[in-house]
């Protein structure tokens, strides 16, 4: 006996008519079809909510073929989307001439449609060091005028890209969803590893309407940082908070927080110049935890706003993680200013030459050069020149 179904698709969106397809047979081969005790009763459906509700019931409609039946569901504007807890579903029965009854269940999913925010709300990108890059700028209504510069963050005074424009080899536009994206494609090679850039879109609404700017930060990287940024996440992202949600951190975040963490490490005592992605194996743990901590600050302050107090006649709920991410950031400090001066200590003495020695030529035979110095007589006849080098005091 096989009961399938032949629906293509199991995400489907509001609003939208849904066809649902099932087919009844006695053989594995399709070619006995069940055929139904009463054709006004079977096969029965009925389509459940997430929240376990029905919304419709009804029986299938046959197809042509035998043994094969549809329905219709019109999925309303207001629907409830499936989540984690539950799916929709749709629950099919059959009972046969012969007495036999089939049951066959298929689960779907309904979502909202998705339509493209006419903004982005990154503030910095990341790619890798020597790959094309695609700048793109998103805005919610097409401007008169479009204009790019990209300058290295430690300069402005030479442009990486200078006054790059509309048109062939250019600025490229295109729509997606309600915006209209402008793009451009940075050749790998302007991109050097461990570089910070600043991309400059200079954008005028109409011809007459002042330059507006719009700014963003693109990090080059080498292979080895993204190492860096799955270890940071393992660390600060213990929740493994979902992609999408405000909380969550995006690579781009964390890369910014080892940005910030290198720079830490390298300004404690004894100071050193290590290069982004450059820095020894010594000194990974106290990397990665000065990043973390660096980035449990912006948490902290995300937490103290989202925090809130509740108190009624039988029920006081307090909700603050704010304590606890500073009690954490207050430990990883301390073990921090603990170990790691004595470590870059060590390891800056080890890699310094032993030392060097210095001394005083005290006696003008002791040099391999000579040249007359001259002498002065007085002082009851004596040799002024040779009191005073005999004391120390000249040479």
């Amino acid at each position: 006996m096989t009961t399938h179904s032949t629906t293509t698709f199991r995400i489907f969106l509001r609003g939208e008519t849904v066809t649902f397809a099932v087919h009844f047979y006695a053989d594995a081969a399709g070619t006995i079809p069940l055929i139904p005790l009463d054709v006004a009763q079977y096969p029965a459906f009925s389509i459940y909510s997430p929240d376990n509700q029905v919304v419709q019931s009804g029986v299938g409609q046959p197809e042509i073929t035998p043994g094969r039946y549809k329905t219709t569901f019109l999925i309303q504007k207001d629907a409830l989307l499936s989540n984690d807890l539950g799916r929709w579903r749709i629950e099919w029965t059959i009972v046969s001439v012969d007495q036999r009854q089939v049951d066959f269940v298929e689960e779907f999913d309904v979502r909202d449609d998705v339509i493209t925010a006419t903004e982005s709300k990154e503030i910095s990108f990341t790619t890798l060091a020597g790959a094309t890059y695609r700048a793109t700028l998103r805005l919610p209504e097409q401007p008169t005028e479009v204009v790019l510069d990209m300058y290295v963050s430690s300069t402005t005074n030479t442009p990486v890209l200078n006054n790059i424009t509309e048109g062939i080899g250019g600025i490229q536009k295109t729509t997606d969803g309600d915006s209209i994206v402008y793009y451009y494609d940075v050749d790998g090679s302007k991109l050097g590893c461990n570089m910070v850039y600043n991309l400059l879109w200079k954008v005028r609404e109409t011809t007459f309407s002042p330059q507006q700017f719009i700014f963003q930060v693109l990090t080059a990287v080498t292979p080895n940082v993204l190492g860096g940024i799955t270890s940071l996440r393992h660390l600060m992202d213990k929740l493994m908070k979902r992609s999408g949600v405000v909380q969550s951190y995006e690579d781009s975040h964390l890369l910014e927080y080892l940005v910030k963490g290198h720079q830490l490490v390298n300004s404690t005592y004894p100071t050193t110049y290590f290069a982004f992605g450059m820095m020894p194996p010594l000194f990974d743990v106290f990397h990665t935890l000065y990043s973390a901590w660096y980035g449990l600050q912006a948490q902290t302050l995300l937490a103290g706003e989202l925090a809130f107090s509740f108190s009624g006649q039988t029920v006081t709920l307090d909700f603050d993680h704010t304590s606890v991410y500073s009690d954490m950031a207050s430990k990883w400090n301390d073990f921090i200013e603990k170990n790691l001066p004595p470590a870059k200590m060590s390891y800056v003495r080890k890699s310094q030459a032993i030392g060097a020695v210095g001394g005083r030529v005290t006696r003008f035979s002791q040099i391999n050069f000579t040249y007359s110095i001259g002498s002065y007589r007085g002082f009851g006849g004596g040799n002024m020149i040779a009191t005073l080098n005999h004391l120390g005091l000249l040479f």
